[in-house]
């Protein structure tokens, strides 16, 4: 342990009480979650899974917001639109 640094990061506590159950359920807790992803991190040089943008962000979703917005700005009855998939 004497060769060993803390690392302290901040969180949603329903986040972190959700994924600390499933870590549990591997077998697994932060600490050893947060080292294994670091491993991956150096390793591999890239973040050990995919990141991408929020699907809300889309442009197609951005054109549709726009119109809505010039809609709203002159009066008119803002359409109905399903932004996202449930």
């Amino acid at each position: 342990m004497a060769n060993e640094t803390k690392v302290t990061a901040r969180m949603d506590p329903a986040l972190k009480k959700e994924a600390e159950m499933l870590l549990d359920d591997m077998g697994l807790n932060f600490s050893v979650w947060i080292t294994m992803a670091t491993k991956a991190l150096v390793n591999e040089k890239k973040i050990p899974f995919e990141v991408k943008a929020s699907p809300f962000f889309s442009e197609e979703n951005t054109k549709v917001l726009e119109k809505r917005f010039k809609e709203y700005k002159n009066g008119s009855t803002i359409s109905q639109h399903k932004l996202l998939d449930d």
